[in-house]
């Protein structure tokens, strides 16, 4: 009686689980593909560059197909080497495309893919994409005009550049703007703000495309799981405490952030791979020697997951503070999921009472501030 109770139990598990999947059933014709690889790239996590989930070599007579399972929906993309993508979404209904590359260009990489029947939910991550792709332009242009404002030396300049930022800005909100008139109910919204939001904006502006999703698609698994993130990101907001974590250092002792109370902290998340990290360090390094003997101590908590390229770039570099690392990279560190990290450099200044005074600021924006605390 026992050994067939928890073989019901054991069944039933099984059913869950295969139940849980979701499969993905993906065919068409590519005119004059006949050898060419196409990949199925899945952008879980917010990476827009996608992970490897399936591939398959395109037939003789032009034919392809990609069947499989997936542990859940998610937003992916299917892609060539050379011809492009197109962003879906996986949520178990079959895809059927047709490809013909002679419509390809740089500036429209979905063109050659021609789904049969479009859904919101598709053209929602088509959208997201569109974003991101815009909002990465945008900010570079942002940063530019930003160090213009600053070094401008007459009102006038100054006024011309601040409109321009203000356009700029606008831009930017007009088009999640209309991503959220048209794809407020899909179950895509909440990819949005993993993609496009959690690395560059206010934990305000987050909070307010958020609060415009349906009821439907906060109770769906991502909804979910990005209203928890939200939740945690108001844990972090500035005036509340840091949290607490002790990591490994290079020479393999135990280091926490209650052994620096009493001190000015920059937790600074970094790793020996990331470009950006490496070009600020200059800076970070002369407020360091600025300041140290003042009560400034800094934290580097890194990314990476090679020990021998941590402590190369620590000596290569002079990094002479405290630093800490899982040696788990970004996705599996846990001190980088209790700070909420998607993306580095990514900075918080914690005050003498274990409080977040500030985080996020690089450049001139972290001198002034420094600056200000030790005045």
């Amino acid at each position: 009686m026992i050994v067939r109770f928890l073989s019901l139990i054991v069944c039933c598990l099984i059913s869950g689980a295969a139940y849980s999947q979701v499969v993905y059933d993906i065919t068409g014709v590519w005119k004059d593909g006949a050898g060419k690889t196409l990949q199925l790239r899945t952008l879980e996590g917010g990476n827009v560059e996608g992970a490897l989930l399936d591939s398959a070599v395109v037939a003789a007579d032009g034919t392809f197909v990609l069947r499989g399972k997936v542990d859940k929906k998610q937003c992916a993309m299917i892609a060539s080497a050379k011809y492009g993508f197109r962003a879906i979404f996986l949520d178990g209904t079959p895809l059927k495309f047709t490809i013909n590359t002679d419509g390809y260009s740089y500036k429209n990489p979905s063109a050659p893919y021609v789904l049969e029947k479009e859904t919101k939910d598709h053209l929602a991550v088509q959208a997201m994409m569109q974003f991101w792709g815009d909002d990465y332009i945008r900010n570079f242009s942002l940063g530019g005009l930003g160090l213009s404002l600053k070094r401008a030396e007459t009102k006038e300049k100054q006024d011309s550049i601040a409109a321009e930022i203000k356009q700029v800005e606008q831009m930017q909100r007009d088009q999640m703007n209309a991503f959220l008139q048209q794809y407020n109910d899909s179950d895509v919204a909440p990819y949005f703000i993993e993609m496009n939001m959690l690395r560059m904006m206010s934990l305000e502006q987050i909070s307010s495309f958020y609060d415009r999703f349906t009821d439907r698609v906060k109770q769906t698994e991502k909804g979910k799981e990005i209203g928890e993130r939200i939740a945690l990101l108001k844990k972090l907001a500035p005036g509340s405490f840091a949290p607490e974590f002790e990591l490994t250092t290079p020479d393999g002792k135990k280091l926490a952030l209650k052994d620096l109370r009493g001190h000015i902290v920059l937790i600074d998340f970094w790793a020996s791979w990331c470009g950006p990290c490496m070009d600020e360090m200059p800076n970070v390094k002369a407020l360091y020697e600025k300041y140290h003997d003042r009560g400034l101590e800094i934290v580097g908590v890194s990314m990476d997951n090679n020990k021998a390229k941590w402590e190369g770039a620590i000596e290569r570099t002079g990094l002479v503070w405290h630093h800490v690392s899982s040696l788990k990279g970004m996705n599996r560190c846990p001190v980088a999921k209790l700070y909420q990290v998607v993306a580095i450099p990514k900075l918080y200044i914690v005050g003498k009472d274990g409080k977040i005074i500030a985080k996020d600021l690089r450049g001139e924006d972290l001198r002034e501030k420094i600056d200000e605390l030790f005045q």
